[in-house]
Protein backbone atom coordinates (compact mmCIF):
# COMPACT_ATOMS: atom_id res chain seq x y z
CA UNK A 1 0.00 0.00 0.00
CA UNK A 2 1.38 3.81 -0.73
CA UNK A 3 2.30 5.51 2.26
CA UNK A 4 1.67 9.33 2.88
CA UNK A 5 4.40 11.43 2.33
CA UNK A 6 4.43 14.64 4.42
CA UNK A 7 6.41 16.29 7.90
CA UNK A 8 8.57 14.20 9.62
CA UNK A 9 8.68 14.43 13.12
CA UNK A 10 10.78 12.92 15.46
CA UNK A 11 8.91 12.17 18.37
CA UNK A 12 9.55 9.63 21.56
CA UNK A 13 6.48 7.03 22.03
CA UNK A 14 5.97 4.12 23.14
CA UNK A 15 3.48 1.46 21.62
CA UNK A 16 0.97 1.73 24.63
CA UNK A 17 0.77 5.33 25.17
CA UNK A 18 0.65 5.82 21.23
CA UNK A 19 -2.27 3.46 20.81
CA UNK A 20 -4.39 5.18 23.52
CA UNK A 21 -2.79 3.79 26.77
CA UNK A 22 -5.07 2.57 29.38
CA UNK A 23 -5.23 -1.32 29.18
CA UNK A 24 -6.05 -2.48 26.08
CA UNK A 25 -6.92 -6.02 23.84
CA UNK A 26 -5.42 -9.23 25.30
CA UNK A 27 -6.42 -10.90 22.10
CA UNK A 28 -3.81 -13.93 20.74
CA UNK A 29 -2.57 -14.61 17.49
CA UNK A 30 -4.96 -18.14 16.86
CA UNK A 31 -3.23 -21.15 15.47
CA UNK A 32 -1.83 -20.56 11.63
CA UNK A 33 -4.11 -23.01 9.40
CA UNK A 34 -4.26 -22.70 5.70
CA UNK A 35 -2.18 -24.26 2.36
CA UNK A 36 0.70 -22.59 2.52
CA UNK A 37 4.34 -23.52 3.37
CA UNK A 38 7.75 -22.44 2.35
CA UNK A 39 7.35 -24.01 -1.15
CA UNK A 40 4.39 -20.93 -1.49
CA UNK A 41 7.58 -18.27 -1.68
CA UNK A 42 9.78 -19.46 -4.79
CA UNK A 43 10.89 -18.03 -7.52
CA UNK A 44 12.35 -13.94 -8.56
CA UNK A 45 9.81 -11.28 -7.20
CA UNK A 46 10.09 -7.50 -7.75
CA UNK A 47 9.25 -6.04 -4.20
CA UNK A 48 8.90 -2.10 -3.45
CA UNK A 49 8.13 0.04 -0.18
CA UNK A 50 8.31 3.41 0.80
CA UNK A 51 8.09 4.59 4.79
CA UNK A 52 11.60 6.20 6.81
CA UNK A 53 14.88 5.22 8.44
CA UNK A 54 16.33 6.93 11.18
CA UNK A 55 19.58 8.53 10.34
CA UNK A 56 21.98 10.51 12.04
CA UNK A 57 20.17 13.71 11.77
CA UNK A 58 16.55 11.78 12.79
CA UNK A 59 13.92 10.54 10.44
CA UNK A 60 14.51 10.40 6.86
CA UNK A 61 11.57 10.00 4.03
CA UNK A 62 13.21 6.34 2.02
CA UNK A 63 12.05 4.03 -0.57
CA UNK A 64 12.85 0.69 -2.28
CA UNK A 65 12.79 -1.02 -5.06
CA UNK A 66 14.41 -4.70 -6.08
CA UNK A 67 13.97 -7.68 -6.48
CA UNK A 68 15.44 -10.91 -4.48
CA UNK A 69 15.25 -14.72 -5.77
CA UNK A 70 13.36 -17.37 -3.13
CA UNK A 71 14.38 -20.95 -3.59
CA UNK A 72 11.46 -22.64 -1.97
CA UNK A 73 12.70 -24.14 1.02
CA UNK A 74 13.42 -20.91 2.45
CA UNK A 75 16.49 -19.81 1.42
CA UNK A 76 17.05 -16.36 -0.51
CA UNK A 77 19.82 -16.66 -3.02
CA UNK A 78 20.72 -13.28 -4.37
CA UNK A 79 19.12 -10.53 -5.93
CA UNK A 80 19.70 -6.12 -6.12
CA UNK A 81 18.06 -3.04 -4.47
CA UNK A 82 17.69 0.37 -5.22
CA UNK A 83 17.76 2.93 -1.86
CA UNK A 84 16.34 6.53 -1.98
CA UNK A 85 16.72 9.18 1.11
CA UNK A 86 15.49 12.38 0.88
CA UNK A 87 15.79 12.27 -2.57
CA UNK A 88 19.34 11.14 -3.18
CA UNK A 89 20.37 7.76 -4.38
CA UNK A 90 21.62 6.30 -1.07
CA UNK A 91 23.08 3.26 -2.23
CA UNK A 92 22.72 0.04 -4.96
CA UNK A 93 22.86 -2.83 -2.57
CA UNK A 94 23.55 -6.37 -3.59
CA UNK A 95 21.49 -8.75 -1.73
CA UNK A 96 24.13 -11.58 -1.17
CA UNK A 97 21.79 -14.36 0.81
CA UNK A 98 19.07 -14.59 3.69
CA UNK A 99 15.82 -16.75 4.60
CA UNK A 100 12.00 -16.45 4.75
CA UNK A 101 9.36 -18.25 6.79
CA UNK A 102 5.87 -18.87 5.73
CA UNK A 103 3.45 -20.23 8.47
CA UNK A 104 0.38 -22.41 7.07
CA UNK A 105 -1.70 -19.48 7.01
CA UNK A 106 0.75 -17.37 4.21
CA UNK A 107 2.21 -15.48 7.60
CA UNK A 108 5.82 -15.28 7.92
CA UNK A 109 9.02 -12.81 7.25
CA UNK A 110 11.63 -12.25 5.04
CA UNK A 111 15.49 -11.63 6.11
CA UNK A 112 17.57 -9.98 2.78
CA UNK A 113 21.37 -9.90 3.70
CA UNK A 114 22.61 -6.90 1.77
CA UNK A 115 25.97 -5.56 0.77
CA UNK A 116 25.90 -1.53 -0.02
CA UNK A 117 29.33 -0.15 -0.62
CA UNK A 118 31.44 -2.98 0.78
CA UNK A 119 29.53 -2.69 4.17
CA UNK A 120 27.06 -5.80 5.04
CA UNK A 121 24.08 -5.56 6.89
CA UNK A 122 20.46 -6.82 7.38
CA UNK A 123 16.93 -6.12 6.11
CA UNK A 124 13.69 -7.65 7.95
CA UNK A 125 10.43 -7.29 6.36
CA UNK A 126 7.30 -9.18 7.66
CA UNK A 127 5.09 -10.26 4.88
CA UNK A 128 1.60 -11.73 4.10
CA UNK A 129 0.99 -14.29 0.91
CA UNK A 130 -1.69 -13.09 -1.13
CA UNK A 131 -1.27 -15.80 -3.02
CA UNK A 132 1.84 -17.70 -4.29
CA UNK A 133 2.71 -15.31 -6.42
CA UNK A 134 2.00 -11.87 -4.71
CA UNK A 135 2.05 -10.71 -1.13
CA UNK A 136 1.84 -7.56 1.10
CA UNK A 137 5.07 -6.58 3.07
CA UNK A 138 6.10 -4.02 5.92
CA UNK A 139 9.97 -3.38 6.32
CA UNK A 140 10.67 -3.91 10.50
CA UNK A 141 14.09 -3.87 10.13
CA UNK A 142 15.70 -2.65 13.86
CA UNK A 143 19.17 -3.50 14.52
CA UNK A 144 22.00 -2.00 15.51
CA UNK A 145 23.18 -1.05 12.11
CA UNK A 146 19.83 0.11 10.64
CA UNK A 147 16.31 1.17 11.27
CA UNK A 148 14.05 1.67 8.63
CA UNK A 149 9.85 0.85 8.06
CA UNK A 150 7.66 1.20 5.36
CA UNK A 151 4.77 -0.60 3.08
CA UNK A 152 5.01 -2.04 -0.07
CA UNK A 153 4.32 -5.80 -1.66
CA UNK A 154 6.48 -7.86 -3.51
CA UNK A 155 5.41 -9.89 -7.00
CA UNK A 156 6.37 -12.78 -8.61
CA UNK A 157 8.66 -11.52 -12.13
CA UNK A 158 8.72 -13.56 -15.29
CA UNK A 159 12.18 -14.78 -16.01
CA UNK A 160 12.08 -15.02 -19.46
CA UNK A 161 12.14 -11.59 -19.05
CA UNK A 162 15.22 -10.81 -16.72
CA UNK A 163 17.59 -10.91 -19.46
CA UNK A 164 16.29 -8.22 -21.69
CA UNK A 165 13.83 -5.97 -19.91
CA UNK A 166 14.04 -3.37 -22.72
CA UNK A 167 11.96 -5.62 -25.56
CA UNK A 168 9.41 -6.93 -22.52
CA UNK A 169 8.10 -3.05 -22.15
CA UNK A 170 6.24 -2.39 -24.95
CA UNK A 171 2.52 -1.01 -25.62
CA UNK A 172 0.36 1.19 -23.57
CA UNK A 173 1.21 1.75 -19.98
CA UNK A 174 -0.50 3.77 -16.89
CA UNK A 175 1.27 5.17 -14.24
CA UNK A 176 1.46 6.35 -10.82
CA UNK A 177 4.45 7.67 -9.27
CA UNK A 178 4.37 9.57 -6.11
CA UNK A 179 6.49 10.80 -3.16
CA UNK A 180 8.90 13.55 -2.86
CA UNK A 181 10.70 16.61 -5.08
CA UNK A 182 13.94 17.45 -5.27
CA UNK A 183 13.50 20.55 -2.39
CA UNK A 184 11.72 17.54 -0.36
CA UNK A 185 8.06 18.44 -0.73
CA UNK A 186 5.03 16.33 -1.76
CA UNK A 187 4.95 15.22 -5.31
CA UNK A 188 2.99 13.10 -7.54
CA UNK A 189 2.34 12.31 -10.94
CA UNK A 190 -0.20 9.88 -13.08
CA UNK A 191 -0.36 9.62 -16.12
CA UNK A 192 -0.02 7.32 -19.56
CA UNK A 193 2.23 6.33 -22.10
CA UNK A 194 3.12 4.19 -25.21
CA UNK A 195 5.96 2.46 -25.70
CA UNK A 196 7.92 0.91 -28.59
CA UNK A 197 11.58 -0.26 -29.61
CA UNK A 198 12.53 1.55 -26.08
CA UNK A 199 10.94 5.02 -27.17
CA UNK A 200 8.37 6.46 -25.47
CA UNK A 201 5.79 7.09 -28.84
CA UNK A 202 3.26 9.26 -26.76
CA UNK A 203 2.51 10.01 -23.28
CA UNK A 204 0.63 12.67 -21.14
CA UNK A 205 0.83 13.44 -17.50
CA UNK A 206 -1.12 15.28 -14.64
CA UNK A 207 1.64 16.83 -12.41
CA UNK A 208 0.91 18.14 -8.36
CA UNK A 209 4.75 19.24 -6.96
CA UNK A 210 4.25 21.33 -4.10
CA UNK A 211 0.37 21.99 -4.23
CA UNK A 212 0.81 23.40 -8.35
CA UNK A 213 -0.79 21.45 -10.66
CA UNK A 214 -0.02 20.99 -14.21
CA UNK A 215 -0.26 18.62 -16.88
CA UNK A 216 1.01 18.01 -20.57
CA UNK A 217 2.72 15.76 -22.94
CA UNK A 218 5.85 13.39 -22.06
CA UNK A 219 9.00 11.85 -23.61
CA UNK A 220 11.02 8.99 -22.95
CA UNK A 221 13.07 6.18 -22.93
CA UNK A 222 13.74 2.60 -21.44
CA UNK A 223 17.16 1.07 -21.96
CA UNK A 224 18.96 -2.00 -20.55
CA UNK A 225 21.21 -1.62 -17.17
CA UNK A 226 25.09 -1.83 -17.84
CA UNK A 227 26.04 -1.24 -14.26
CA UNK A 228 23.91 -3.86 -13.27
CA UNK A 229 23.12 -5.76 -16.06
CA UNK A 230 20.21 -8.04 -15.71
CA UNK A 231 20.58 -11.53 -15.42
CA UNK A 232 24.24 -10.89 -12.93
CA UNK A 233 22.44 -10.24 -9.93
CA UNK A 234 19.40 -8.86 -10.71
CA UNK A 235 16.05 -9.58 -13.13
CA UNK A 236 14.96 -7.27 -15.36
CA UNK A 237 16.39 -4.54 -14.19
CA UNK A 238 17.04 -0.99 -16.54
CA UNK A 239 16.88 2.42 -16.81
CA UNK A 240 14.18 4.78 -17.86
CA UNK A 241 13.96 8.61 -18.18
CA UNK A 242 10.19 9.94 -18.18
CA UNK A 243 9.53 13.31 -18.55
CA UNK A 244 13.26 14.03 -17.85
CA UNK A 245 12.95 12.44 -14.46
CA UNK A 246 15.78 8.99 -14.41
CA UNK A 247 14.79 5.82 -12.92
CA UNK A 248 15.48 2.72 -12.28
CA UNK A 249 12.72 0.21 -13.74
CA UNK A 250 12.38 -3.33 -12.72
CA UNK A 251 9.96 -5.43 -15.18
CA UNK A 252 6.98 -7.62 -13.29
CA UNK A 253 6.43 -8.95 -16.98
CA UNK A 254 5.14 -7.09 -19.91
CA UNK A 255 2.02 -6.09 -18.09
CA UNK A 256 3.70 -4.56 -15.19
CA UNK A 257 7.05 -2.65 -14.51
CA UNK A 258 8.17 -1.09 -10.93
CA UNK A 259 9.98 2.13 -11.34
CA UNK A 260 12.26 4.24 -8.48
CA UNK A 261 13.94 7.43 -9.37
CA UNK A 262 17.56 7.86 -9.37
CA UNK A 263 20.20 10.79 -9.18
CA UNK A 264 19.57 13.85 -8.04
CA UNK A 265 16.20 15.63 -8.23
CA UNK A 266 13.10 13.42 -6.56
CA UNK A 267 12.01 10.15 -4.57
CA UNK A 268 9.59 8.82 -6.60
CA UNK A 269 8.18 5.36 -6.55
CA UNK A 270 5.10 3.82 -8.37
CA UNK A 271 4.13 0.77 -10.83
CA UNK A 272 3.35 1.12 -14.69
CA UNK A 273 0.72 -1.64 -15.46
CA UNK A 274 -0.77 -2.22 -19.23
CA UNK A 275 -3.57 -0.36 -20.41
CA UNK A 276 -5.82 -2.57 -22.01
CA UNK A 277 -7.29 -2.37 -25.69
CA UNK A 278 -11.32 -2.02 -24.25
CA UNK A 279 -10.43 0.56 -22.30
CA UNK A 280 -13.32 3.49 -21.52
CA UNK A 281 -13.00 6.38 -23.61
CA UNK A 282 -16.50 8.05 -23.41
CA UNK A 283 -18.89 7.89 -20.52
CA UNK A 284 -21.14 5.32 -22.46
CA UNK A 285 -19.02 2.74 -21.50
CA UNK A 286 -18.08 4.23 -17.93
CA UNK A 287 -21.20 3.11 -15.68
CA UNK A 288 -22.05 1.62 -12.58
CA UNK A 289 -20.46 1.64 -8.40
CA UNK A 290 -16.71 3.18 -8.38
CA UNK A 291 -14.53 3.34 -4.81
CA UNK A 292 -11.86 5.09 -4.34
CA UNK A 293 -8.71 5.48 -2.11
CA UNK A 294 -6.11 7.83 -2.06
CA UNK A 295 -3.93 9.58 0.23
CA UNK A 296 -0.72 12.14 0.30
CA UNK A 297 -0.33 15.84 2.22
CA UNK A 298 -2.36 19.08 2.89
CA UNK A 299 -1.30 21.65 4.38
CA UNK A 300 -2.04 20.86 7.58
CA UNK A 301 -0.25 17.22 7.23
CA UNK A 302 -0.92 13.99 6.12
CA UNK A 303 -4.37 13.24 4.42
CA UNK A 304 -6.99 10.43 3.34
CA UNK A 305 -9.52 10.23 0.44
CA UNK A 306 -11.92 7.67 0.53
CA UNK A 307 -15.35 7.19 -0.75
CA UNK A 308 -17.90 5.92 -3.77
CA UNK A 309 -19.74 7.10 -6.49
CA UNK A 310 -22.65 5.88 -9.07
CA UNK A 311 -21.35 6.69 -12.52
CA UNK A 312 -24.08 6.93 -15.64
CA UNK A 313 -24.11 8.61 -18.70
CA UNK A 314 -21.87 11.30 -17.57
CA UNK A 315 -23.36 12.31 -14.12
CA UNK A 316 -21.94 10.82 -11.08
CA UNK A 317 -24.28 10.24 -8.01
CA UNK A 318 -24.81 8.38 -4.51
CA UNK A 319 -21.44 9.89 -3.85
CA UNK A 320 -20.31 8.87 0.38
CA UNK A 321 -16.79 10.27 1.19
CA UNK A 322 -14.49 10.21 4.24
CA UNK A 323 -11.60 12.77 4.69
CA UNK A 324 -9.37 12.67 7.02
CA UNK A 325 -7.26 15.56 7.19
CA UNK A 326 -4.08 15.36 9.38
CA UNK A 327 -7.05 14.00 12.29
CA UNK A 328 -10.18 16.27 11.26
CA UNK A 329 -12.85 13.85 10.27
CA UNK A 330 -14.96 15.30 6.98
CA UNK A 331 -17.94 12.31 6.65
CA UNK A 332 -20.09 13.09 4.02
CA UNK A 333 -23.44 12.52 2.09
CA UNK A 334 -23.87 16.34 1.08
CA UNK A 335 -22.96 16.12 -2.61
CA UNK A 336 -24.29 17.75 -5.73
CA UNK A 337 -23.61 18.04 -9.03
CA UNK A 338 -21.21 15.28 -9.96
CA UNK A 339 -20.33 14.77 -13.59
CA UNK A 340 -17.55 12.92 -15.69
CA UNK A 341 -16.13 13.92 -18.83
CA UNK A 342 -12.95 11.98 -21.15
CA UNK A 343 -10.43 13.40 -22.55
CA UNK A 344 -10.50 12.68 -26.11
CA UNK A 345 -7.10 12.88 -27.36
CA UNK A 346 -5.64 10.47 -24.23
CA UNK A 347 -7.81 7.09 -23.84
CA UNK A 348 -8.38 6.20 -20.60
CA UNK A 349 -8.23 10.26 -19.04
CA UNK A 350 -10.96 11.92 -17.38
CA UNK A 351 -12.59 13.98 -14.82
CA UNK A 352 -14.50 13.65 -11.63
CA UNK A 353 -16.19 16.61 -10.22
CA UNK A 354 -18.76 16.75 -7.71
CA UNK A 355 -19.69 19.39 -4.87
CA UNK A 356 -19.23 19.18 -1.02
CA UNK A 357 -21.54 22.31 0.70
CA UNK A 358 -20.36 24.56 -2.08
CA UNK A 359 -16.62 23.24 -2.39
CA UNK A 360 -16.04 21.54 -5.87
CA UNK A 361 -14.13 18.45 -5.31
CA UNK A 362 -12.01 17.32 -9.03
CA UNK A 363 -10.37 14.39 -9.47
CA UNK A 364 -8.47 12.97 -12.88
CA UNK A 365 -8.00 9.61 -13.41
CA UNK A 366 -6.29 7.22 -15.96
CA UNK A 367 -8.21 3.85 -16.52
CA UNK A 368 -5.99 0.86 -17.47
CA UNK A 369 -9.07 -1.11 -17.78
CA UNK A 370 -12.92 -1.40 -17.69
CA UNK A 371 -12.59 -1.75 -13.98
CA UNK A 372 -9.37 -0.35 -12.69
CA UNK A 373 -6.94 2.72 -12.47
CA UNK A 374 -5.31 5.40 -11.02
CA UNK A 375 -6.91 8.65 -9.68
CA UNK A 376 -5.24 12.07 -8.16
CA UNK A 377 -7.03 15.22 -6.32
CA UNK A 378 -6.87 18.24 -8.53
CA UNK A 379 -9.80 20.30 -6.51
CA UNK A 380 -8.24 23.82 -6.43
CA UNK A 381 -8.12 26.48 -3.87
CA UNK A 382 -9.48 29.27 -5.98
CA UNK A 383 -10.78 28.17 -9.93
CA UNK A 384 -8.11 28.43 -12.23
CA UNK A 385 -5.26 29.10 -9.60
CA UNK A 386 -3.07 26.22 -10.53
CA UNK A 387 -2.39 25.58 -7.11
CA UNK A 388 -4.56 22.28 -5.67
CA UNK A 389 -5.60 22.01 -1.66
CA UNK A 390 -3.64 18.53 -0.92
CA UNK A 391 -1.37 16.10 -3.08
CA UNK A 392 -3.03 13.54 -2.77
CA UNK A 393 -3.68 9.86 -5.51
CA UNK A 394 -4.03 6.26 -5.45
CA UNK A 395 -7.02 3.91 -6.76
CA UNK A 396 -10.12 3.74 -8.57
CA UNK A 397 -12.00 0.09 -8.85
CA UNK A 398 -15.28 -0.77 -10.08
CA UNK A 399 -17.31 -1.99 -7.56
CA UNK A 400 -19.11 -5.74 -8.52
CA UNK A 401 -20.75 -8.61 -6.19
CA UNK A 402 -23.26 -6.53 -4.45
CA UNK A 403 -24.64 -6.59 -1.53
CA UNK A 404 -21.67 -7.17 0.62
CA UNK A 405 -22.77 -9.15 4.07
CA UNK A 406 -21.07 -11.22 6.38
CA UNK A 407 -22.33 -14.20 3.83
CA UNK A 408 -19.54 -13.00 1.09
CA UNK A 409 -16.88 -11.40 3.05
CA UNK A 410 -15.95 -13.98 4.23
CA UNK A 411 -12.17 -16.51 4.23
CA UNK A 412 -8.63 -15.74 5.19
CA UNK A 413 -7.62 -12.33 3.63
CA UNK A 414 -4.39 -10.39 3.53
CA UNK A 415 -4.56 -6.87 5.33
CA UNK A 416 -1.84 -3.73 5.29
CA UNK A 417 -2.07 -0.05 6.72
CA UNK A 418 0.05 2.74 6.26
CA UNK A 419 0.10 6.03 7.55
CA UNK A 420 0.75 7.99 10.80
CA UNK A 421 0.36 7.95 15.06
CA UNK A 422 0.39 9.99 17.31
CA UNK A 423 3.42 9.39 19.85
CA UNK A 424 4.11 11.91 23.04
CA UNK A 425 1.64 14.57 22.38
CA UNK A 426 3.33 15.57 19.05
CA UNK A 427 0.25 15.40 16.64
CA UNK A 428 0.15 12.78 14.28
CA UNK A 429 3.71 12.78 13.08
CA UNK A 430 5.14 9.17 13.40
CA UNK A 431 5.34 6.39 10.88
CA UNK A 432 3.09 3.23 11.20
CA UNK A 433 3.01 0.19 9.21
CA UNK A 434 1.28 -2.60 9.54
CA UNK A 435 0.90 -6.20 8.00
CA UNK A 436 -1.63 -9.18 9.00
CA UNK A 437 -3.48 -12.60 8.14
CA UNK A 438 -6.85 -12.29 9.25
CA UNK A 439 -9.66 -15.50 9.01
CA UNK A 440 -13.34 -13.26 8.76
CA UNK A 441 -15.94 -15.51 9.77
CA UNK A 442 -19.39 -14.03 10.68
CA UNK A 443 -17.97 -9.91 10.31
CA UNK A 444 -15.78 -11.35 13.28
CA UNK A 445 -11.64 -11.11 12.88
CA UNK A 446 -8.87 -13.12 13.85
CA UNK A 447 -5.31 -13.13 12.81
CA UNK A 448 -1.80 -12.10 13.59
CA UNK A 449 0.32 -8.87 12.83
CA UNK A 450 3.08 -7.19 12.65
CA UNK A 451 3.05 -3.40 13.34
CA UNK A 452 6.05 -0.89 13.44
CA UNK A 453 5.02 2.64 14.95
CA UNK A 454 8.02 4.26 14.18
CA UNK A 455 10.18 7.38 15.45
CA UNK A 456 13.81 8.35 16.41
CA UNK A 457 13.61 6.99 19.33
CA UNK A 458 11.12 3.80 19.45
CA UNK A 459 12.57 1.86 16.61
CA UNK A 460 11.55 -1.46 18.11
CA UNK A 461 8.48 -3.13 16.03
CA UNK A 462 5.78 -5.17 17.53
CA UNK A 463 5.93 -8.83 15.95
CA UNK A 464 3.28 -11.64 16.04
CA UNK A 465 0.33 -9.45 17.48
CA UNK A 466 -3.02 -10.91 18.24
CA UNK A 467 -5.94 -9.45 15.91
CA UNK A 468 -9.39 -9.06 16.67
CA UNK A 469 -12.28 -7.05 15.66
CA UNK A 470 -15.37 -7.20 13.26
CA UNK A 471 -16.78 -5.25 10.07
CA UNK A 472 -20.16 -3.82 10.95
CA UNK A 473 -22.19 -3.91 7.68
CA UNK A 474 -24.69 -1.11 7.53
CA UNK A 475 -27.65 -1.17 4.28
CA UNK A 476 -26.35 -3.16 1.19
CA UNK A 477 -22.96 -2.94 2.39
CA UNK A 478 -21.77 -0.95 -1.03
CA UNK A 479 -22.60 2.62 0.12
CA UNK A 480 -25.10 3.20 -2.69
CA UNK A 481 -27.42 3.74 -0.02
CA UNK A 482 -25.84 6.31 1.52
CA UNK A 483 -24.68 4.33 4.56
CA UNK A 484 -21.27 3.55 5.49
CA UNK A 485 -19.97 0.28 6.42
CA UNK A 486 -16.83 0.53 9.60
CA UNK A 487 -14.31 -2.20 10.04
CA UNK A 488 -12.97 -2.13 14.22
CA UNK A 489 -9.72 -3.86 14.43
CA UNK A 490 -8.37 -4.99 18.41
CA UNK A 491 -4.57 -5.63 18.49
CA UNK A 492 -2.78 -6.91 21.51
CA UNK A 493 -2.11 -4.51 23.99
CA UNK A 494 -3.90 -1.70 22.30
CA UNK A 495 -7.34 -0.25 22.46
CA UNK A 496 -9.54 -0.75 19.57
CA UNK A 497 -8.63 1.58 16.46
CA UNK A 498 -11.77 2.30 13.94
CA UNK A 499 -12.00 2.42 9.78
CA UNK A 500 -14.50 3.30 7.65
CA UNK A 501 -14.49 0.18 4.78
CA UNK A 502 -15.49 0.54 1.52
CA UNK A 503 -15.73 -3.07 -0.69
CA UNK A 504 -14.76 -3.38 -4.33
CA UNK A 505 -15.85 -6.95 -4.29
CA UNK A 506 -16.11 -9.97 -2.03
CA UNK A 507 -12.20 -10.43 -2.48
CA UNK A 508 -11.07 -6.44 -2.15
CA UNK A 509 -11.88 -3.27 -0.12
CA UNK A 510 -10.58 0.02 1.07
CA UNK A 511 -10.20 1.20 4.48
CA UNK A 512 -9.09 4.26 6.09
CA UNK A 513 -9.10 5.76 9.64
CA UNK A 514 -12.48 6.59 11.56
CA UNK A 515 -11.37 7.15 14.94
CA UNK A 516 -10.10 10.75 15.42
CA UNK A 517 -6.95 12.68 16.55
CA UNK A 518 -4.45 9.79 17.14
CA UNK A 519 -4.13 7.54 13.44
CA UNK A 520 -4.27 9.07 10.07
CA UNK A 521 -3.93 5.36 7.93
CA UNK A 522 -5.09 4.19 4.76
CA UNK A 523 -5.35 0.37 3.91
CA UNK A 524 -6.28 -2.64 2.05
CA UNK A 525 -8.08 -5.69 2.56
CA UNK A 526 -7.06 -8.47 -0.03
CA UNK A 527 -8.55 -12.32 -0.21
CA UNK A 528 -5.81 -14.97 -0.12
CA UNK A 529 -5.99 -17.07 -3.10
Amino acid sequence: MKRLFFSLTAAAALWTAACGGGGGSNVQPPPPQGKYSLASLNGTYAFMTSGEVVTAGGEAAMARVGSFVANGQGGILGGVEDVVVNTQLNSIATITGGSYTVSANGFGSITLNVTSGGVPSALTFGITLTSTSSGLLVDVTSSQTQASTGSGNFVLQNEADCSNPVAAVTGSYVFDFSGLDASGAGASLIGEFAVSGGTITTGFTDVNDNFALTNGAIQGSFANDSVNPAGTNSCGRGVANIAGQNYEYYVVDPTRIRFISIGTGAMLTGDAVAQSANVPTSTASFNGGFVFSLAGSSNNGGITEIGRFSASGGNVSNVLADVDNAGALHPSTAFSGGTITFDAANPGRGTITFTNNSFPFTFTFYLGSATSGVIQDTSETTAGSGLAVDIVDGSIAAQSGSPFSSSNITGTYAMNWSGLVTAGGAGITDEEDLVAQENITSGSLSGTADLFQFTSSTVTPQINLGVGGSIQFSGDGAGDDGMRSQLTVNLTGANPITFVIYFVNPQQAFFAINSGQTHLDSGILQLQQ
